[in-house]
C-alpha cells in the first residue's frame, strides 16, 4: 500500500508539473502573439489592452504540432489616426512557426468591428463632401446638402446599410428635405438619391484586404460590422496591403 501511495503521490506531481509547463508556455505564447500583432500594425495605429488568448487543452499538444484549434483575440481599443473603434474575433486553425520567427497564420476568421457614431464620420471618406451618417436604434440616416436651381437643399435619407465584400451600399428608404424649398416634391427634387440605386461606401481603404465585410447591426450612436477572413496572415505586409475600390 506504501508503495501504491508513492505511485500515486508521483502521478499526480507529474500531473502537476504538466498542468504548470502548460499554463506558462500558454501565456508565454500568448504574448508573443500579442507583439506580433502589435509589430504588424501601421506606424499611425496603436493597440492598447489588445489580448490574445489561445483555448483547448493540452496547450503543449497544440504547440508541438504547430497549430492552435482557436484563439480569441480582444482590442477594446484600436486608435488610428483618423478615429478609434474596436475589435474582438475568434481564429481556427492558427498555424504557427514554434520559434515565431514567421508571422502566424490564422486559418479562419471571424469578427466584429465596433464603430461609434463620430467614428464613422471621421474613418469613411462619403461620397458627399457635405454628407453625414447619423446612428440611431436599427436605424442609419444619410445626411447631406445638395443645389436645386440654384438654391441649398439639406436632406435626410433613412437608408438600409447592406455589405458587400470591400462596400457598404446605403439603400435609401425614405427622404425628408431638413432645409430649403421643402413645398417641391422631394423625389423630383432628389431624383439622383431617390432613384432606387444605393449610394456606395467604399471600405476597402481601411481595413486589410484579406478582410471582407459581412452582418451590420446598428445601434444608438455605434454601429457592430462583421468580418471574415481565411488563410490570414499576421504578417506586417498584411495590415498596410489594401484592395482597390470598385470603379464607379
Amino acid at each position: 500500500m506504501r508503495r501504491l501511495g508513492w505511485v500515486v503521490v508521483i502521478a499526480l506531481a507529474v500531473v502537476a508539473l504538466l498542468f504548470a509547463a502548460d499554463s506558462v508556455l500558454r501565456s508565454y505564447a500568448e504574448r508573443r502573439m500579442e507583439a506580433e500583432i502589435a509589430k504588424a500594425l501601421p506606424a499611425d495605429v496603436s493597440v492598447p489592452g489588445l489580448t490574445v488568448d489561445v483555448r483547448g487543452f493540452s496547450f503543449l499538444a497544440q504547440y508541438l504540432t504547430g497549430t492552435f484549434t482557436r484563439v480569441d483575440v480582444d482590442a477594446p481599443a484600436i486608435d488610428t489616426a483618423r478615429g478609434a473603434l474596436s475589435a474582438s474575433l475568434t481564429a481556427a486553425d492558427v498555424r504557427i512557426d514554434p520559434s515565431f520567427a514567421k508571422p502566424p497564420v490564422l486559418g479562419t476568421v471571424h469578427g466584429t468591428l465596433h464603430v461609434s457614431e463620430s467614428s464613422v464620420n471621421s474613418l469613411v471618406a462619403l461620397p458627399d463632401p457635405s454628407a453625414s451618417i447619423r446612428l440611431s436604434e436599427k436605424t442609419v440616416t444619410y445626411m447631406a446638402t445638395t443645389q436645386v436651381l440654384g438654391l441649398p437643399i439639406s436632406y435626410s435619407a433613412g437608408v438600409r446599410p447592406v455589405a458587400d465584400g470591400k462596400v457598404v451600399r446605403l439603400y435609401p428608404q425614405a427622404v425628408n428635405v431638413t432645409s430649403g424649398p421643402v413645398h417641391f416634391d422631394v423625389k423630383s427634387l432628389l431624383g439622383g438619391v431617390f432613384d432606387g440605386k444605393p449610394i456606395d461606401v467604399c471600405i476597402a481603404p481601411y481595413i486589410p484586404a484579406g478582410l471582407t465585410v459581412g452582418d451590420i447591426t446598428v445601434e444608438k450612436s455605434r454601429a457592430a460590422i462583421g468580418f471574415q477572413a481565411s488563410g490570414f496572415s499576421l504578417a506586417e505586409s498584411t495590415f498596410t496591403t489594401h484592395a482597390a475600390c470598385p470603379a464607379s
